[in-house]
């Protein structure tokens, strides 16, 4: 599989999980705006993340683009873990 192939799998599957968590969470609370935000990021190919990332480090510091980039990795992770189990 190309890995192109594999990020549009990937943001499909963080879009969607995001989507059903959307239905019981408080939409308007800073933690959702923020798991938001690592979704969207996460959604990212390595160098469009790395491109935002670097952006976030120079607006909000860095502490801001190293926690975004741990929410981010740890979203990716589970949907990779979630695609190696779906049946094909």
């Amino acid at each position: 599989m190309l890995p192109n192939h594999l990020d549009a799998r990937i943001a499909n599957v963080i879009s969607h999980t995001i989507a059903e968590e959307r239905g019981h969470a408080d939409t308007g609370s800073p933690s959702w705006r923020a798991r938001c935000e690592a979704a969207q990021i996460a959604m990212y190919s390595d160098p469009e993340r790395r491109i935002f990332l670097s952006r976030i480090a120079e607006r909000r510091g860095e502490a801001a683009a190293s926690d975004l980039a741990q929410s981010a990795s740890a979203l990716r992770t589970q949907a990779i873990y979630f695609l190696a189990r779906k049946p094909s």
